[in-house]
């Protein structure tokens, strides 16, 4: 039986500001509160995040984010 550490929440929360930051940047979307949140809880990997992923490019770490549609279909 495995036993929980007292820092999974910790690592929980870091994990997933990363993502959230890294598909924030990607996707060029979010507001500026929420990309200073996600960026300070999961820092120091979201200053990698910074670096690495360009703003819009809808491509984070080598995986294509869903993207908006440019037209309406009929």
């Amino acid at each position: 039986m495995m036993h929980p550490s007292s820092t999974d929440g910790v690592d929980a929360v870091w994990a997933f500001a990363n993502l959230s930051f890294a598909a924030m940047r990607a996707q060029a979307t979010g507001s500026a509160f929420w990309k200073v949140v996600s960026f300070i809880f999961g820092f120091p990997g979201t200053l990698l995040t910074l670096m690495v992923v360009e703003e819009g490019g809808e491509r984070a770490y080598g995986i294509d984010m869903p993207r908006k549609p440019t037209s309406p279909r009929a």
